[in-house]
């Protein structure tokens, strides 16, 4: 069981052990990964554990479940759906030590009846109201990285792009090894090693993320770039901030996927940076509005 499908169509194949961060922006878009991912569980015949709010139970169990391939039948038990903000605050506030045996606990019992893997999906909207314990949020998902290397398990964890501020989004790249964002999974480079992560860091701190970046030359870069880009780049980055497609973006200001394309490189190339993931940073660092069409 070296490589898994997450079911998600587009992605490849992952390993046991993997914990990511799935960015998307809006409840369409996270069903649209959500349940993939589940069924895929089930048709392999994994263990399925799903922590979501603002969906019944009942009804993450209906749409989920029943679509085994030939190959497989449904098992007992096989998908266990909580309120996220039940499984997060067990105790009535969040603990990173709840969490962690939480974690450990669901793999035991899912080795324990019989499963090889346990494929978890735990939506995270219940931070938002900044509820006892929230802000131990990161402190549980860096550890959470380090201990899911060494389980017979996948763990995705979901961040909507409309609500997530820039100092959340730091945090979220910084304890998730790999982010799902535009249906391609990317090795993420900013992520700090679990024992760099410093305990108790606060989401708020904003002044740790100076707008001050290393280029691949080794010089710094200010924002400068950002200052150099023009209306219709900043119309791309923002819609690329809400976790839009290239196709998409074309299709909204009615250009060419050539354009749009090449409004992504210049935006790259000024930024000296690499990747959606950069210049979805950048964009609510500096509170990029939605632009409209000209």
């Amino acid at each position: 069981m070296n490589s898994l499908s997450l079911g998600i169509p587009g992605l490849g194949v992952v390993s046991p052990g993997t914990h990511f961060c799935a960015l998307y922006s809006g409840t369409a878009e996270r069903d649209g990964l959500l349940f993939p991912f589940l069924e895929e569980g089930l048709r392999h015949g994994d263990k399925c554990l799903c922590m979501i709010d603002d969906v019944e139970p009942t009804l993450v169990r209906d749409r989920a479940q029943g679509q085994p391939g030939p190959e497989y039948s449904p098992r007992p038990a096989q998908l266990d759906v909580e309120r996220a903000s039940d499984a997060y605050f067990r105790t009535g506030e969040f603990s990173v030590e709840d969490m962690m045996s939480f974690l450990s606990e669901s793999v035991d019992a899912a080795i324990g009846d019989g499963f090889d893997l346990l494929r978890a999906a735990g939506e995270i909207s219940w931070v938002l109201p900044g509820p006892p314990g929230w802000d131990d949020l990161f402190r549980y998902e860096a550890a959470a990285s380090e201990a899911v290397e060494q389980m017979p398990a996948i763990l995705m964890c979901l961040y909507d792009l409309q609500t997530l501020g820039a100092d959340m989004l730091v945090e979220v790249l910084r304890t998730h090894p790999k982010v799902l964002l535009d249906r391609t999974v990317i090795d993420n480079p900013h992520c700090a090693h679990p024992t760099e992560y410093p305990p108790g860091a606060s989401v708020t701190a904003s002044n740790r993320y100076p707008m001050v970046r290393v280029g691949a030359d080794g010089e710094e870069r200010t924002d400068h770039g950002w200052a150099s880009l023009t209306d219709a780049e900043l119309r791309v980055t923002s819609c690329v901030a809400r976790g839009m497609t290239n196709r998409s973006i074309a299709e909204e200001f009615y250009l060419s996927r050539h354009t749009v394309d090449a409004h992504l490189k210049h935006v790259y190339l000024k930024l000296d940076i690499h990747s959606r993931v950069d210049l979805t940073v950048l964009a609510l660092q500096h509170h990029l509005p939605d632009l409209p069409v000209d």
